[in-house]
């Protein structure tokens, strides 16, 4: 069998991490074809790896490096190397095996006994020799010093493979980021082999280069930032960057797994009954069938049936294409404007093609890119449309910026990327399209901050009186409009007209009344677009307004109260009627409450009068005649007082009755109104 190489003949980079790479090649006969990839790159080859033999042969197998555990591959292996003493400690787990022993020019045969150590005194030093000991064919056990041994062979067989491969399994752990794969392949004659997999790549980037120029459109540049971090060179590879973020996960097929099974005691299976063995039925374990279905993202081209006769590899270029971009031309120098020398001087390398739901970059000439090295590689080279504008959003900045306003009028999808902007040969500012661009698509790309043009931002809310109020089921119910009032006091101190597009952020809950239209609404903002004319000055006004209710309960209510809202609410001739009457009743009431209360007050200062006369009374000699006649006029006040207290208790009860009477009344009517 010979060894076939495979080249890279096509890459795909995506967004997410990961990379398609497809190899194409011939092989003759039958043959195996022997990739090496990084062990953590395994799993994704195991859950993507396919192979194709398009003239008639087959791929019979796809065997690779195991992940078993070195412990797990050692355990058919009854012998092992320690790290320390290896010789002595190694022929002591061979006891038995037969060796063939060369001191000088003796050589002798035999079974190996043992080791033996030989400890000696030298000069007050104890000195440890160890000694192989041998049975010899002729039945002679005889030592050997190990130091005296030149060479020492093993003559069994199985021994011998045991350590062959006890070393390769150790050599192999020391090189455990490089695992091989290997297919078979068998058919005859040449034949055509194509191979594809994903692996985990770095994802490729976007900058962009936008020159600007009053006398023509808008030149832009893009480029994709590519690395290659392999360890193989990527020659005349056909390259393409997908737009878009696939779904993609890590599932690891490639480590071995040993679910830990129970252990079973077999007497307790075995029935002892009747002297006869159960049987032991066939262990089996349920297998996971695990389905992963990976369509490789293919262009039209590779769509198409693979011909059966041998492949035409791509043309080569030359020159080696992706190398980076060219150092900027000083306007000075040159008479042609800068945009004009980037469109003659770049030409795009790469063609737009939807794939799917994504987008993708085909390089229209191959690409090359060394081991360990990145490129760039021009993947738009056209005109677009926009404008140079002011641009104001406060969370941004609270001045003015310069920006210019992209539309993707290209065939293109504009992948995220930061964007160097030029006028002529000297760059103004640095931006970054924040998302990607679909053609028609529209983003503002700030990239410096404006210093002939102002902005001040102020802030206030007030409220509106009573638009609407209504009565039910005993509460009267006003609503009023909150207004969020912002003026944005814009100056132009330039000798250019401006055009400003203004970010006004979005209050929850509220609706824009002023003004009544907007450009367009965007990332909870309304955006607004204006003209600010040369040296002038404009105030900008945007009002938006939330409507709130408040409730008032009308057995609260007072006079006062009923007569705030007949004045200030805007109520229907049906409630202004209705609270008339409550003011009516209230009054009514009011007076009740008056009397009744002068009454008490009388009530309560004779009932005072009449305690301070009896105690008087008490103090008093009737057998003098001016107490006497002092006592007889507190009788006469007492009997006056008692016929006024007896008017008053009816005042008081009629007052409390009427009260009652009203009070119901009152209530009846509040809770009997409801407007429709």
């Amino acid at each position: 069998m010979e060894n076939e190489v495979v080249k890279i003949n096509k890459i795909v980079l995506y967004k997410h991490g990961l990379g398609y790479f497809e190899r194409h090649g011939q092989v003759k006969g039958d043959t195996t074809i022997k990739l090496g990839f990084k062990t953590e790159q395994m799993k994704d080859v195991l859950t993507s790896f396919f192979a194709l033999d398009l003239n008639g042969g087959k791929i019979t197998t796809v065997g690779y490096d195991s992940k078993d555990p070195i412990q797990k591959q050692l355990e058919n292996i009854l012998i092992r190397v320690p790290e320390g003493a290896a010789l002595t400690q190694f022929l002591t787990q061979l006891k038995g095996a037969k060796a063939e022993v060369k001191i000088g020019t003796d050589v002798v045969t035999g079974s190996i006994l043992g080791i033996e150590p030989i400890s000696q005194k030298v000069d007050n030093m104890v000195i440890t020799a160890y000694k192989l000991i041998l049975l010899t064919e002729r039945g002679e056990i005889q030592p050997f010093n190990l130091l005296e041994i030149s060479s020492l062979k093993l003559l069994d067989d199985p021994i011998q493979k045991d350590l062959k491969r006890m070393l390769e399994i150790y050599l192999n752990s020391r090189y455990t980021d490089r695992k091989e794969v290997n297919l078979t392949c068998q058919g005859q004659g040449n034949r055509n082999i194509v191979i594809g997999y994903l692996i985990e790549m770095p994802i490729w980037k976007t900058s962009y280069r936008l020159i600007l120029d009053e006398k023509q459109k808008p030149y832009l540049q893009g480029w994709a930032i590519v690395e290659n971090p392999s360890d193989e060179d990527w020659q005349n590879v056909q390259m393409s960057f997908v737009a878009g973020n696939p779904i993609s996960f890590i599932l690891d097929l490639y480590t071995s797994y040993y679910p830990q099974r129970p252990l079973i005691n077999v007497a307790s299976i075995i029935p002892l009954s009747d002297g006869l063995v159960g049987e032991i039925g066939n262990r089996s374990s349920p297998s996971q069938v695990l389905d992963i279905c990976d369509d490789a993202i293919t262009s039209e081209e590779d769509q198409e049936p693979a011909d059966k006769e041998a492949f035409k590899s791509p043309k080569k270029v030359s020159g080696r294409g992706g190398r980076g971009a060219p150092a900027p031309v000083l306007a000075q120098t040159v008479a042609k404007p800068m945009a004009e020398l980037m469109q003659s001087s770049i030409t795009a390398l790469a063609s737009g093609v939807q794939v799917g739901e994504l987008f993708a970059y085909e390089a229209k000439t191959p690409v090359s890119i060394d081991r360990r090295k990145a490129a760039m590689v021009p993947i738009i080279a056209e005109n677009v449309e926009g404008s140079k504008i002011l641009y104001y959003r406060a969370e941004v900045s609270p001045r003015l910026m310069n920006a210019f306003y992209l539309t993707n009028s290209t065939k293109l999808t504009l992948e995220t990327g930061p964007i160097t902007l030029f006028e002529e040969s000297t760059s103004v500012g640095e931006g970054i399209l924040k998302q990607s661009l679909q053609t028609g698509m529209k983003e503002i790309i700030p990239y410096a901050i404006e210093t002939g043009c102002t902005i001040e931002k102020i802030s206030q809310y007030h409220d509106k009186p009573a638009h609407k109020c209504k009565i039910t089921n005993g509460m009267l119910t006003t609503s009023n409009y909150n207004i969020n009032e912002t003026i944005y006091k814009l100056s132009n101190k330039t000798n250019r007209n401006q055009v400003v597009y203004l970010d006004h952020s979005r209050t929850v809950n509220y609706t824009l009344i002023e003004p009544k239209k907007f450009e367009e609404e965007i990332l909870e903002h309304y955006r607004f677009k204006l003209d600010l004319a040369s040296g002038k000055s404009v105030d900008f006004k945007v009002q938006e307004q939330v409507e709130t209710f408040s409730d008032f309960y009308l057995q609260d209510f007072s006079t006062a109260d009923i007569r705030f809202h007949l004045s200030k609410s805007p109520l229907s001739k049906s409630a202004k009627e209705f609270l008339g009457e409550l003011s009516d009743l209230m009054n009514q009431l009011a007076e009740q409450k008056r009397i009744y209360s002068e009454a008490q007050t009388e009530y309560s200062r004779i009932s005072e009068d009449q305690n301070r006369y009896r105690q008087n009374m008490n103090t008093l000699n009737s057998n003098n005649p001016k107490e006497r006649e002092l006592r007889d006029n507190y009788v006469g006040k007492l009997r006056n007082t008692e016929d006024r207290i007896g008017e008053l208790k009816g005042i008081m009860m009629e007052a409390q009755e009427k009260q009652n009477r009203l009070q119901k009344e009152l209530t009846k009517k509040i809770q009997e109104f409801n407007e429709d």
